[in-house]
């Protein structure tokens, strides 16, 4: 029997927030029971998408930091990753430190930030994540996978327009979210970690779908066989996707895993647009 994926953003796919619906974490039980096997792709590091993971029984490697790191769930082992050069690392740091966006520096499975970054520092530390708040200038020496800058959806427009054009040839900038703004190395997102894993299967899968709700889901979408967005998905996201689900709200992911098993997904592979 040839393999079936599911590859699910979490933020605004799965769940939002820190708790998966108990009713789709029945319905992510009844697909497994039925051949199928579930990745994540998210923004998150690992130490604040385990508890998603294991509540969905997504046991294939985790793409995490917006695609710098592939890792196995459970044993934290990376299999693949990328990392922001040192001088890259600095010149965004420079960049970014005086506009009025908080900044969360990712190294391995820990953050570094500023005291002023206080909705960064309170919600990693909620999570358990080790993080250093004692950066006072523009400079760290660890090993950065990701940079993300976190505030107002006006601000997060405006810089990201002004990073993109002074460091697009070095990194690649996209939101994540309306007032996230992730920074990562060039060529990497959700959708090459995803491409990598897939490169190195003895047999390509029968079928992949990926679900996403934003604009780093687009190029995990690249990847997929069927694409697959909750309706209130950012408008770049819903042009591409295949079927449109109910929203998170609606526990929308229950209907995506009905329509899975119903088998209709293979009539046409995606060729028309299906609203569940």
């Amino acid at each position: 029997m040839k393999r079936k994926i599911l590859v699910t953003d979490i933020d605004g796919t799965l769940s939002h927030g820190e708790i998966v619906h108990p009713h789709v974490i029945a319905a992510c039980d009844r697909l497994r029971n039925h051949g199928w096997e579930i990745m994540v792709a998210t923004g998150r590091i690992l130490a604040t998408a385990i508890d998603h993971i294991k509540s969905i029984g997504a046991w294939l490697p985790a793409v995490v930091y917006d695609g710098a790191r592939l890792m196995e769930p459970l044993s934290g082992k990376v299999l693949w990753e990328a990392t922001l050069p040192t001088d890259v690392v600095e010149e965004v740091l420079h960049i970014g430190w005086q506009v009025p966006l908080e900044m969360q520096i990712f190294t391995d499975e820990s953050a570094i930030c500023r005291k002023t970054d206080e909705e960064t520092r309170r919600f990693l530390t909620r999570a358990n994540v080790l993080v250093d708040d004692t950066l006072q200038t523009p400079h760290v020496t660890e090993r950065v996978f990701r940079i993300i800058f976190y505030g107002d959806p006006r601000e997060i427009l405006r810089f990201e327009e002004h990073i993109g054009a002074v460091l697009g040839d070095v990194v690649d900038v996209m939101r994540s979210g309306d007032d996230f703004l992730d920074v990562v190395p060039i060529g990497v997102s959700k959708g090459a970690a995803l491409s990598w894993y897939l490169e190195r299967l003895p047999i390509a899968p029968e079928v992949v779908v990926a679900a996403g709700d934003h604009c780093n889901d687009l190029a995990l979408f690249d990847e997929a066989h069927i694409r697959v967005a909750p309706e209130d998905a950012v408008p770049q996201i819903l042009e591409r996707a295949h079927i449109i689900m109910p929203s998170v709200k609606k526990q929308g992911f229950v209907h995506l895993v009905d329509y899975l098993l119903s088998g209709r997904w293979s009539d046409g592979r995606g060729s028309k647009r299906v609203v569940l």
